[in-house]
């Protein structure tokens, strides 16, 4: 299915995209491969997947808990599967574990394969959600409910430490979350606050703990911030 997408939810700089399409085409590679990569970068900038992970993949470049890698193989080794059976998971732990690149990894595979995906992060929806115009809010729901793989990353109780806006998000999240759950349509969170749903309040936070609980496995990640020991 052809869903609308929403400016709003995209991030990639129009330079930077430019910049790696013209990469490709002065390359030596032949023709056909040159081809197959422009239109797996244009598929992932309109996914919206960060560009520093268009040019990873798993088996080179991860470091970290080998559970989650585990988990990667799992997802993607049959990815019709994981869309049929709306395969949703919560990655939890702390920061430079791998989580993020796991998840844009994931979406890199299954754009491939044909699927409308969608990466963002808690804090672009909330920003959307509470300042955008209402057609664009509109377009952003949409996309969040209808695209066949949905990642929010960084889904931390910092951005919702206000009780409005903690509320507001709450109420859309639910909305989302059930939309897709109800339509077995692939979930993916990362987090670092296992327990983001003590940010929210009353029958909200009850309803939103049942949907985790029922429609979502939650999977910890262990281990060191790779980034410090790239430092050292």
């Amino acid at each position: 299915m052809i869903i609308e997408r929403s400016h709003a939810l995209n991030n990639i700089p129009d330079k930077k995209l430019e910049d790696e399409l013209l990469l490709i085409e002065n390359s030596d590679r032949e023709l056909s491969a040159k081809n197959l990569l422009k239109s797996a970068i244009l598929r992932y900038a309109e996914s919206n997947i960060p560009i520093e992970y268009w040019n990873l993949n798993m088996e080179k470049h991860f470091v970290g808990d080998p559970r989650l890698k585990e988990k990667y193989d799992e997802y993607v080794s049959d990815i019709k599967t994981s869309f049929t059976s709306g395969k949703s998971i919560c990655l939890t732990g702390n920061h430079g574990l791998g989580k993020t690149m796991t998840s844009c990894c994931i979406l890199k595979k299954c754009v491939l394969k044909g699927y409308s995906c969608v990466y963002t992060t808690l804090s672009d929806v909330i920003s959307i959600l509470t300042q955008a115009p209402s057609d664009e809010k509109y377009l952003v729901k949409r996309e969040l409910v209808m695209a066949d793989f949905v990642v929010i990353d960084e889904v931390d109780s910092r951005f919702v430490a206000n009780d409005n806006v903690s509320d507001l998000f709450a109420r859309s999240l639910e909305g989302i979350l059930r939309t897709r759950c109800q339509n077995k349509l692939p979930l993916i969170l990362c987090t670092n606050s296992p327990n983001i749903v003590e940010s929210f309040n009353g029958q909200l936070k009850a309803s939103l703990d049942s949907l985790f609980k029922e429609y979502m496995e939650k999977f910890p990640v262990y281990g060191q911030d790779f980034r410090k020991k790239e430092d050292k």
